[in-house]
C-alpha cells in the first residue's frame, strides 16, 4: 500500500494550490503533496513534497483529513507557512500560487476533493476526524472513505 502526504496553507485568507500537469487533474488547482518515501514518516513528505513543487518552506501542524482507497493513504496536514515565495516545479505543475479562501472553494477550476478539504479546515467544529459522506467521483463508497 502507498502512503501519500499533503499539506494546507492559509496565509492572509489565501490557499496555497499548485495547477497539476497530468492525469485526472491535469489543469485544475490541488493541494502541493506527493508519495512518501521509504522510510519517511507522512509529515515529513508532506514538507518535502510541498518544497518541491512550490519552493515554499512549511512545517506540518495537525493531521486534518485521512483518505483511503485499497491501494493508498493520503494524510493531510496543515501547516505553517515559514518563508519563500510560490514558484512551480515545472513538472507536476505550471503554476503554485496563493488563491483567494472564498474564491478557491467555489471555483470549478479547483478539485473537488481539495475544495471539500478547505471547507472542512474552516469548520468551527475540528474535533476530531469523521467519516465524510463525500465520495471522488472516480470511486464508489466501497472504494473511498475520506475522515475529516
Amino acid at each position: 500500500m502507498k502512503l501519500s502526504a499533503s499539506c494546507i496553507v492559509f496565509r492572509d485568507n489565501h490557499v496555497l494550490l499548485v495547477r497539476h500537469t497530468y492525469g485526472a487533474a491535469k489543469g485544475k488547482f490541488l493541494i502541493p503533496g506527493g508519495f512518501a518515501e521509504p522510510g519517511e514518516l507522512p509529515d515529513k513528505a508532506a514538507e518535502r513534497e510541498f518544497f518541491e513543487e512550490t519552493k515554499i518552506k512549511i512545517t506540518t501542524k495537525e493531521l486534518v483529513a485521512v483518505r483511503f482507497t485499497s491501494e493508498e493513504i493520503w494524510c493531510i496536514f496543515s501547516a505553517e507557512y515559514l518563508s519563500g515565495e510560490p514558484e512551480s516545479d515545472h513538472k507536476e505543475n505550471n503554476a503554485a500560487v496563493f488563491i483567494d479562501i472564498d474564491t478557491a472553494v467555489e471555483s470549478d477550476d479547483v478539485v473537488e476533493t481539495t475544495r471539500v478539504l478547505i471547507k472542512s479546515m474552516l469548520s468551527a467544529d475540528k474535533n476530531h476526524l469523521a467519516k465524510s459522506a463525500f465520495v471522488n467521483a472516480k470511486f464508489t463508497k466501497n472504494e473511498w472513505q475520506l475522515f475529516v
